[in-house]
């Protein structure tokens, strides 16, 4: 699945080698339009779309989608595609429940959960870079293994009676905002100014910067590049092609690990409606850029990947549409035009 045209190793920092500055720049701007044209039809067509609550519950829906969707842009970027990171995210939410009623503190229960997810993706990467796996077959093997596991688990823990309840703490990430604003109404009443911001969207925000930061400005960054760019090149400019490739998986598989433990938050449990996730976030990683081919994508154009898809999602919700085939409709458009832009840029 690797791109054989020819990069040179040079280039500064984590800039995608296949695409000029000012190309990328377009792109991120065109599909930057794309998401106000769509915010400005929903605020006109969809009754209080544009409100500050509306606003505030499309950045918490969409921040769980941004976070797989850059683990999804790293497979990508590395010439490699990974349809286990929804299994991953079930994975990692059941493992801080069940960390939790154990008696484990929480913050080691999430970091457990986190761990599952590294390792999952380790074992994906060492599969796919160390044996050359095709990642596609590698990485729905390893959901399958993943949901019968938690199968497994659920019918052992449906026989035997926790030892602990779920700590309500559990849920802090989602339901203690920050930056709340309160204020008084002539009454002298206290009233909500502002509800805050989500703990999730706060780590959705962290977790974006990290990763552009390490994709432009550091040699990992470069080296991912490089390695979905031209495999061959890049080991004979004596980079560890496995490493790095490996590498790829265990990012992604740890962002889905948070993702699992921001959804139990966000449920006060396991998340069981995780499996969509891996084609979300190849959707959006794709949308912002990203090839199958590897070499390209950035971290910008797919949080906006991810942001087009929520705002379509909620938009029609809104508007009262019942009928469940449009946004499925919508979406498939949505990723055929993806894919034929994708194959634009290749033949530049």
């Amino acid at each position: 699945m690797n791109d054989t045209k020819p990069h040179s190793p040079s280039v500064p920092g984590g800039l995608e080698p296949s695409l000029a500055p000012q190309n990328r720049r377009l792109g991120t701007l065109l599909i930057l339009g794309i998401v106000v044209v769509m915010f400005a039809v929903f605020s006109i067509f969809a009754h209080n779309f544009f409100t500050i609550r509306s606003v505030l519950n499309l950045l918490l829906q969409t921040s769980t989608f941004t976070i797989v969707s850059i683990g999804s842009a790293l497979v990508l970027i590395v010439g490699c595609v990974d349809f286990s990171l929804g299994a991953v995210v079930a994975l990692s939410g059941v493992g801080v429940v069940v960390a939790a009623v154990m008696g484990l503190p929480l913050w080691l229960s999430m970091i457990v959960a986190v761990f599952l997810g590294g390792l999952a993706g380790l074992l994906n990467g060492l599969m796919v870079a160390k044996a050359r796996l095709p990642s596609f077959i590698t990485t729905i093997a390893s959901s399958l293994v993943i949901y019968g596991f938690l199968g497994g688990v659920g019918a052992y823990f449906s026989k035997h009676r926790a030892p602990h309840p779920l700590p309500n703490s559990l849920g802090d990430l989602a339901s203690s905002p920050v930056f709340k604003i309160l204020g008084h109404n002539a009454a002298g009443a206290p009233i909500v100014i502002f509800p805050g911001l989500s703990w999730i969207v706060i780590i959705m925000v962290l977790v974006a910067a990290i990763f552009h930061f390490i994709l432009m400005k550091t040699r990992i960054g470069r080296y991912l590049y490089l390695v979905g760019s031209n495999q061959e090149a890049a080991r004979f400019s004596g980079i560890r092609v496995t490493r790095v490739k490996t590498l790829a998986f265990v990012l992604a598989g740890m962002l889905a690990g948070i993702v699992g433990v921001l959804l139990a938050s966000r449920m006060m449990g396991p998340p069981g409606g995780a499996s969509g996730y891996e084609m979300i976030g190849i959707i959006c990683a794709m949308i912002g850029g990203a090839s199958l081919l590897g070499g390209r994508g950035s971290i910008v154009g797919t949080v906006i990947g991810s942001f087009i898809l929520s705002t379509l999602s909620m938009g029609l919700t809104m508007m009262n549409n019942d009928k469940e085939y449009i946004p499925l409709l919508l979406n498939g458009l949505i990723v055929l035009l993806a894919v034929y832009l994708d194959g634009i840029r290749l033949r530049k």
